[in-house]
């Protein structure tokens, strides 16, 4: 099995780094924080505060996001840390609705590696 845990942003300071010097859009269901990070690789965290929902409902928003991401990573430009954020309107959503609610704002971040 790949270990993937390079991927995955982690430390505080650098969530600090990205939530105080980078750029975020918005959507109905989540919100994306990003900053270059200088690196050939991205890496990324999916964040539920206790406004989302009981411990249940955060998790399943994780793995929407999660989930959602996975599918359209590979369409993502590298060297960026970004930090999803789950509104509490993704409560009782399908994972598909999440995705293009992902993709448009992904878009609108311009973080495609091709203009689509």
């Amino acid at each position: 099995m790949k270990d993937n845990s390079e991927f995955i942003l982690r430390n505080q300071n650098r969530f600090n780094t990205v939530y105080k010097k980078g750029n975020s859009k918005g959507s109905r269901l989540l919100v994306v924080l990003y900053k270059k990070n200088g690196l050939p690789y991205s890496r990324v965290a999916y964040v539920s505060s206790k406004k989302v929902g009981n411990s249940v409902e955060r998790n399943r928003s994780r793995r929407l996001m999660k989930e959602s991401y996975r599918n359209i990573g590979r369409e993502i430009m590298s060297g960026y840390d970004i930090i999803f954020v789950a509104r509490n309107s993704i409560n009782g959503t399908k994972c598909d609705e999440v995705k293009k609610c992902m993709f448009g704002v992904l878009r609108a971040c311009d973080l495609f590696k091709t203009n689509r």
